[in-house]
C-alpha cells in the first residue's frame, strides 16, 4: 500500500446515500499509473438499482479511460446505521467486477480505523474467478 486512504474514505462516507439501510460505504480505486477514483454507495427504493461504492468508483474509472488490468488497489470504508466505523468486505458482485477489471491482480484494503484494516488480494476474496476469457 503506497498510501493510507482512511481519512479520505471517512470524509467520503458523508456523500454516501443510504436512506434505507443506513449503511454508508465509500471506496477509493488506485490505478497502476497513480490515478485515483472515488465512489460511494447509492441506495434506491427499487433495491436492484442500488450501486455499491466499489463498483461506482470502478465504473467512474472506466468512464475516464482506464483499461482492464489498470486497477492496482481498492480501498473501502464503511459506517453502520449507528454511525460507527466498521470493516466491510466487497459483496459478491463487487468482487466479480474487481477481479475482472484488475485481471485478478489487485489488493483490497478494508478499514475500521487508520491503523486497523485488512489487506487481501482479490484472488483470495474470489477464488476461481470467472474473468471472461472463456467466452
Amino acid at each position: 500500500m503506497k498510501k493510507n486512504y482512511f481519512s479520505e474514505l471517512k470524509t467520503l462516507l458523508d456523500n454516501s446515500s443510504a436512506p434505507y439501510s443506513g449503511f454508508n460505504v465509500a471506496s477509493v480505486v488506485v490505478c497502476k499509473d497513480g490515478r485515483v477514483f472515488k465512489g460511494v454507495n447509492v441506495e434506491s427504493a427499487a433495491y436492484p438499482t442500488t450501486i455499491c461504492a466499489e463498483r461506482n468508483a470502478i465504473f467512474t474509472a472506466i468512464a475516464e479511460g482506464i483499461k482492464k488490468g489498470d486497477i492496482q488497489e481498492v480501498h473501502i470504508g464503511a459506517r453502520n446505521a449507528e454511525k460507527q466505523l466498521v470493516t466491510a468486505q466487497p459483496c459478491g458482485s463487487c468482487r466479480q467486477v474487481i477481479a475482472e477489471q484488475s485481471m485478478n491482480d489487485c489488493t483490497v484494503y478494508s478499514y475500521q480505523s487508520e491503523t486497523e484494516y485488512s489487506e487481501n488480494t482479490i484472488a483470495t476474496l474470489l477464488p476461481f474467478a470467472f474473468l471472461g476469457e472463456e467466452l
